[in-house]
């Protein structure tokens, strides 16, 4: 019986190896290119805009070009950088609200690359939307009111992206932010201008205030990202 058994099994198949040759990817594929990955952010903080976004900002931009700089500087610049708010909550949280928190913390270099490039496709957003009103400044030679600009143009979306990476949401920026602009450049409380819409305030020394406080919002976030990738 033992020699049936043994004689039915039958004899294995041989498998044939066939080897496989990989080329090594060429240099300029293994290049890091920040300018396309700024532009994937871009694209990422613009996704499902409508056509009436597009055209009220730019009905803003072709306002600071022709308003008095009086009135650009304190009624169209604010109104200019409360539009975006909705995109600028999106930074530093996006991969939480869509659970890719594995794909982009996985991805080569995410705190060098990833959140350098998120931040940047923020201030670019800030630069286009109030760039007339920061043009209008500087022609006028109005220098502290311009650095005033310029320090906010930083500021938004840093506050954003800290706040967006500790929060894992957006709702912590939006009342922050509004609460912020409704004081500091609407009703113009002392300190809280950021946007320096008054020239006392752009000149107060303020503006330097805010900067300081962008450097040590970007120093929380990448804080903040280093957390996250330690405990993902």
């Amino acid at each position: 019986a033992g020699d049936g058994v043994a004689a039915s099994v039958p004899a294995p198949i041989p498998i044939h190896l066939i080897p496989i040759h990989l080329q090594p990817l060429p240099e300029g594929a293994r290049r890091f290119r920040f300018l396309d990955l700024l532009r994937a952010e871009t694209r990422l903080l613009l996704q499902g805009q409508r056509w009436w976004w597009y055209a009220v900002a730019a009905g803003l931009i072709i306002a600071a070009f022709v308003s008095p700089l009086n009135a650009v500087r304190q009624g169209i610049l604010p109104v200019a950088w409360i539009w975006p708010l909705l995109l600028w909550s999106a930074l530093g949280n996006r991969e939480a609200r869509y659970g890719t928190q594995g794909l982009v913390f996985s991805a080569a270099r995410p705190l060098s690359r990833q959140l350098p490039a998120a931040w940047a496709a923020g201030v670019l957003l800030a630069l286009v939307t109030g760039g007339a009103a920061g043009l209008r400044l500087a022609l006028a030679g109005d220098w502290p009111a311009a650095g005033a600009w310029a320090v906010a143009a930083l500021f938004i979306p840093t506050l954003a992206l800290t706040l967006g990476v500790w929060s894992g949401g957006g709702k912590l920026f939006e009342v922050a932010y509004l609460v912020l602009w409704y004081l500091g450049p609407m009703q113009h409380v002392p300190g809280l201008d950021f946007l320096g819409t008054l020239p006392a305030t752009a000149k107060a020394g303020t503006p330097v205030v805010f900067l300081v406080a962008t450097a040590l919002l970007g120093l929380a976030a990448v804080a903040g990202r280093k957390r996250q990738l330690r405990m993902g």
